[in-house]
């Protein structure tokens, strides 16, 4: 009944676009005709708009006026997800989509880069003041800048970073001038930003660090840690710092580096265990949102081999 298209219908913000795309091969099986029908009939039911179509490429827009889905819901063409059920972490698929009938939440927002520094209602909804959103964004263009110099290499040679407990995004923001793709992690057990990180243009996930993160190994040349063992730590059901050491281990490449700011507590069992990852370790201090002195580690895989 069209169960992943209902899920792309989910992810798509109103007026958000899907794009379908098929091989030219496509066309000479006998299969496809039944599954464009089904397309049309699935998109039409969920009031898509199809608004261009070339060959085996088709683009449609979602709606933003709800009017013809409650109409389609009336008629039993369509069923409406139960309004009180907003999870999204390991949910399963629904046969059903989802309706804002608060056209009011829908908010405008500005093109990038502008959208990167905008004040969005997501922002709002989880108590964030604009003076606080402002400093934050000051905050991490000096953590940035300074993470540069530390790290001692051209920005070219780094490439795809994560930050894994992104918060607001201010990290990436500070980044956003320089050659580099940023994955933002939202832990699943803090508080839910991660409307605030596709707000500002952003891409991200949720995630567990107490499971492995879905990638191959190697995949990422830059990882920063903003107290997220800590976090962990004190998480009933979490897991053990070493786990969360070797998953990091998993997915950096050998040469790549790993920025992590926490307690001195936690700071000082990672400096101990580092050698046994065959990590480098070097040791600075900034100050924190507070204006408080803080350590930061800057770790560096080793390029070794078993011989």
């Amino acid at each position: 009944d069209g169960i992943l298209l209902k899920e792309v219908d989910r992810l798509l913000r109103p007026n958000g676009y899907f794009v379908y795309s098929a091989p030219p091969a496509y066309r000479k099986d006998k299969d496809f005709p039944i599954i464009w029908e089904k397309l049309i009939n699935i998109t039409s039911a969920m009031c898509w708009k199809l608004i261009a179509k070339h060959v085996q490429t088709a683009i449609w827009i979602k709606p933003e006026d709800e009017s013809c889905r409650q109409k389609n819901s009336d008629t039993g063409i369509l069923n409406i997800c139960d309004p009180s059920d907003t999870s999204s972490w390991q949910s399963p698929l629904m046969n059903c989509v989802r309706l804002n009938t608060d056209q009011s939440k829908i908010q405008k927002l500005p093109s990038r880069p502008e959208r990167l520094l905008f004040y969005s209602r997501s922002l709002e909804i989880i108590g964030v003041t604009p003076e606080k959103f402002d400093n934050n964004n000051q905050f991490w263009r000096d953590q940035v800048r300074k993470y540069w110099s530390f790290l001692g290499v051209g920005k070219t040679s780094i490439r795809n970073i994560m930050d894994m407990n992104a918060n607001y995004g201010g990290f990436a923001m500070a980044l956003s001038t320089d050659p580099v793709w940023i994955m933002n992690i939202v832990p699943y057990t803090t508080i839910n930003t991660l409307p605030v990180i596709y707000d500002r243009g952003l891409i991200g996930s949720y995630h567990d660090w107490c499971q492995p993160f879905s990638t191959y190994p190697r995949s990422y040349d830059l990882l920063h840690a903003f107290h997220l063992f800590s976090h962990y730590q004190g998480h009933v059901g979490g897991c053990l710092l070493e786990d969360i050491m070797l998953e990091i281990d998993r997915i950096i490449r050998p040469q790549g580096f790993i920025i992590i700011r926490d307690e001195n507590t936690t700071l000082s069992r990672i400096s101990d265990l580092a050698p046994k990852f065959l990590w480098d370790v070097t040791t600075h201090t900034l100050e924190n949102e507070e204006n408080r002195p803080e350590q930061v580690l800057i770790c560096r895989k080793k390029f070794w081999a078993i011989v």
